[in-house]
C-alpha cells in the first residue's frame, strides 16, 4: 500500500508540474498560477501546497524531471553520433506526440526563461543545477573531445537553435500559416544544418 500511495503522490506532482509548465507555453509566465495549476488538475490550492512551495518551485521540478529523464537516456541513444546530431533526433522526435514535445529540451529553455521572471529560493535553484551538470556528465561518457565548458557551449548554441525554431514556428502559426510536420522537421533540420557549419 506504501508503494501505492506513493505512486499516486508521485503522479499528483508530476501532474501539477506538467501543468505549470503548459501554462507558461501558452500563456507565458504571468500566466502560470497557482489557481491555474490546480484548475487544470482538479485539486485545491491547499494541495498544490503540499507538494510546491511556489510556481517557480512547480517549474524547477518539472526541468529537473525532464532533464534527469533525458540524461538518463544520453549514453545509449543514437550511438556513434555527435551532439548535435543527438540533440536534433530529440528535437525531432517530440514534434511526434504532444507529450514528448511538453517533456523536451526544447520546452524547457522557454521555461528557463520563465523562471527568470519568478521568484525561487536558493535551494530550489541549486537543485536545478545539479540535475543540470547530470546532462554535461552523460554526454561525457558516450565519449567525446569536449572538455566540459566546450561541450556547455554546444548545448548552449543548440538550445539557442531550438529557440529560433520555436519563435519562427509560432510566429508562422500567428500569421495563420497551417504549418505540417513536415515542414517542422524541415524547419528543425535546416536549424542543425546552421548550426554545424558554424565555423
Amino acid at each position: 500500500m506504501a508503494s501505492l500511495r506513493e505512486e499516486k503522490k508521485r503522479a499528483t506532482r508530476q501532474a501539477m508540474s506538467d501543468a505549470a509548465a503548459r501554462l507558461v507555453l501558452d500563456g507565458g509566465a504571468e500566466a502560470a498560477t497557482i489557481s491555474g495549476i490546480t484548475a487544470a488538475v482538479g485539486v485545491s490550492p491547499r494541495t498544490f501546497h503540499n507538494y510546491f512551495s511556489s510556481v517557480a518551485d512547480a517549474l524547477l521540478y518539472f526541468t529537473a524531471d525532464v532533464l534527469e529523464s533525458f540524461a538518463a537516456d544520453i549514453p545509449s541513444v543514437c550511438p556513434g553520433k555527435n551532439v548535435t546530431a543527438v540533440l536534433e533526433a530529440a528535437l525531432l522526435e517530440s514534434l511526434e506526440d504532444e507529450e514528448k514535445e511538453l517533456r523536451s529540451l526544447h520546452t524547457l529553455y522557454r521555461i528557463g526563461e520563465a523562471l527568470d521572471n519568478l521568484s525561487h529560493t536558493s535551494e530550489e535553484r541549486r537543485r536545478f543545477e545539479r540535475v543540470s551538470d547530470t546532462i554535461i556528465s552523460a554526454f561525457q561518457q558516450r565519449g567525446t573531445d569536449y572538455t566540459d565548458y566546450e561541450l556547455g557551449v554546444v548545448l548552449n548554441a543548440c538550445a539557442g537553435g531550438s529557440v529560433a525554431f520555436r519563435q519562427e514556428l509560432d510566429r508562422r502559426q500567428a500569421a495563420g500559416e497551417n504549418v505540417s510536420l513536415a515542414d517542422k522537421k524541415k524547419m528543425v533540420k535546416d536549424t542543425f544544418s546552421v548550426l554545424r557549419a558554424l565555423d
